[in-house]
């Protein structure tokens, strides 16, 4: 027999910087001894128009190679092109354009995947809703779609999305969910069984002590880092606040970050360095002296509570203390982080935390326990595969 075949239709490509839990699982289910294939959400001549940036090159690239092979020719990665993709501007946002864009795509994004073999699957795993299409033209012996977000806090979110996140929802064997508060919405879609899926970390990429990267070198400790994106729900004044109250501390952002540019006010102790590969992060944290998790609660509770972020799980991995604000499913979690209720207990907290650091095996110890080796091993017993 050979082996297990996994189709994943994700809305992130393969060599983002911004590895999500889709990624973590593909690798998984790879370890596990599965072949997979990653497909992401497409790009467009639309894509264009707001520059060939770093990201856009990288999916065009994966595109005009016919994908590209990972793992030790284990996972294949592909980024289809189509004359009219998904996305929140008029006519973009249509219920027409998410379910047809495959039609228009150039090749035949469901003929590139049949000719790699994945056009029947042991497992179709779905995280995009732009690419519902695959429960008709591939076959397969289970499905499953994770929502890992409370989707509708998100700004791309439309009103075509939300109908074809119910109809997925209700078309798949399983839905799963990384945080414990999505349990009620996943109920709502309509899901006829669901499993919590926790969001997990890979312990060895970040446990291993590393060099400090040279970039860093430039910067006084003690270094305050966060890692991530930086989208409506970060809470820029409170970042702002910290950087004034505590001019003794580097304050190092990494991820996309052109609204950050916009919203933070410049200050010499904050260094904003967009994107880093992820091969890179581990290095980054290890020699920080506290990690970050600084989201707007208040202003966007419906998707903040709702989230189990996954720098908390790395940034303990890497050793360090965590400082975040408070929301339900931090919580829950019971992690070793200090949840912060008001600015002036978090900016309190980074102060404790650069002089205080605490126990570096008691924050790896809770995160060895977290491994997505685990979630994708309680993933196949659940599916019965």
């Amino acid at each position: 027999m050979g082996r297990p075949k996994l189709l994943m239709a994700c809305a992130n490509y393969w060599q983002s910087p911004l590895q999500v839990g889709s990624h973590h699982l593909a690798r998984g289910f790879v370890a596990a001894g599965w072949d997979v294939a990653f497909v992401s959400d497409p790009i467009s001549p639309f894509h264009l128009l707001q520059g060939l940036g770093p990201e856009l090159r990288d999916r065009f690239t994966a595109y005009r190679r016919g994908g590209v092979s990972d793992l030790d020719g284990r996972l294949w990665s592909y980024v289809p092109a189509t004359l009219l993709s998904p996305h929140n501007k008029p006519l973009l946002r249509s219920r027409w354009v998410h379910q047809h864009w495959a039609s228009l795509s150039q090749p035949n994004v469901a003929e590139v995947v049949r000719a790699r073999g994945f056009g029947k699957v042991d497992l179709l795993y779905f995280d995009s809703l732009s690419q519902n299409f695959w429960l008709d033209r591939v076959t397969r012996q289970r499905s499953v779609f994770r929502v890992a977000d409370r989707n509708s806090g998100f700004r791309k979110f439309t009103p075509a999305m939300q109908r074809l996140e119910q109809e997925l929802a209700t078309s798949v064997d399983t839905v799963v969910y990384p945080a414990s508060q999505l349990r009620r919405h996943v109920e709502e879609l309509g899901a006829r069984r669901s499993l919590y899926l926790p969001n997990g970390v890979d312990f060895a990429h970040f446990e291993p002590l590393r060099r400090k990267p040279r970039e860093l070198e430039a910067y006084p400790t003690p270094i305050a880092i966060y890692v991530g994106s930086m989208d409506e729900w970060f809470d820029f004044t409170l970042m702002d606040a910290a950087v004034a109250q505590l001019p003794h501390v580097s304050f190092v952002l990494i991820g996309p970050d052109q609204l950050a540019q916009r919203r933070l006010r410049p200050a010499p102790n904050l260094h904003l360095l967009g994107r880093r590969p992820y091969s890179e992060l581990p290095a980054y944290l290890q020699h920080a002296q506290v990690g970050l998790i600084p989201f707007d609660v208040a202003g966007h509770a419906e998707l903040v509570h709702s989230v189990n972020p996954l720098k908390l799980h790395e940034y303990l991995a890497a050793g360090l203390p965590v400082v975040a604000t408070e929301w339900d499913e931090l919580v829950a979690l019971g992690s070793p982080a200090r949840l912060c209720r008001s600015r002036e207990e978090f900016i309190a907290a980074v102060a404790r935390a650069v002089s205080e650091p605490g126990d570096r095996k008691l924050y790896q110890d809770y995160a060895r326990g977290d491994r997505w080796e685990s979630r994708v091993n309680d993933l196949i017993l659940h599916l019965g595969l």
